[in-house]
């Protein structure tokens, strides 16, 4: 186990991910295809996601991700993979994705956890 992984230090990384839906032809439309790629993502990497923008418009969606892990790489990883999860479906297209990944270090809480004599 490293040193990292005893300390209990979570690697986290959050996305904007901007769509374009050319097919949407109505907020239904949209909600369907909404649907299909939230549970992509989510099935597939293991992401929590929220349309946060543009769910006023149907041709447009604004969608916020969020993972952890207990490494760097592995949120690189997932971070990577959202335009190709995303794009499998035709009818949905990725203008644009802005990401950011960190970390939060067990110390740099208010108070520590309690060792559990290895469970």
């Amino acid at each position: 186990m490293s040193d990292d992984d005893a300390r209990g230090r979570v690697h986290y990384g959050i996305a904007r991910v901007d769509l374009h839906l050319p097919g949407a032809d109505s907020l239904k439309a949209k909600r369907t295809l909404l649907r299909r790629a939230q549970a992509a993502l989510g099935d597939e990497l293991g992401v929590s996601v929220a349309e946060v923008g543009a769910q006023d418009r149907w041709q447009r969606a604004v969608l916020g991700v969020a993972v952890a892990a207990s490494t760097a790489t592995g949120v690189d990883r997932v971070l990577d993979r959202l335009t190709a999860v995303l794009e499998r479906d035709p009818r949905v297209e990725v203008l644009a994705v802005t990401d950011l990944a960190d970390h939060l270090d067990a110390d740099a809480g208010e108070q520590q956890l309690p060792e559990l004599d290895g469970r």
